[in-house]
């Protein structure tokens, strides 16, 4: 009187299967959106640096430059203070980043904003 449990077997399976999905697209999803946020803050340092070494400089491009990976045009790049001539030794340079990630998987819309708005700030001394 043996029973075969082939089917039991399929059942778990379809059951355990949605939960594996999420939790693989939710992997893929949170890979995409600490690349993005690794980048914008390598960005903005980048761009602070370039800014006290050489206030004359464009850190503008300097920061899209970095972001090269990214979706340029969901940039938001705010230099504070903006007039170089503003720019002495001794003051702070401040750089930041605002960036809209834009998600890969249709289903973590429902539990994400789509587009994720992500930030990063540097503050660095004027040399």
């Amino acid at each position: 009187m043996r029973r075969e449990s082939g089917g039991q077997a399929l059942v778990e399976f379809a059951l355990v299967l949605p939960l594996l999905l999420l939790l693989l697209m939710a992997v893929f999803e949170f890979g995409n959106i600490f690349h993005s946020y690794l980048t914008i803050t390598n960005a903005a340092r980048e761009g602070a640096r370039l800014g006290v070494v050489n206030p004359d400089a464009d850190i503008e491009n300097c920061v899209r430059t970095v972001c090269s990976a990214l979706d340029t045009a969901q940039l938001e790049i705010t230099v504070a203070p903006q007039d170089p001539v503003n720019r002495k030794p001794g003051y702070y340079l401040t750089v930041d980043v605002r960036y809209k990630v834009f998600l890969i998987t249709p289903l973590l819309s429902n539990f994400l904003p789509d587009p994720l708005d992500i930030s990063a700030r540097s503050v660095m001394r004027i040399e």
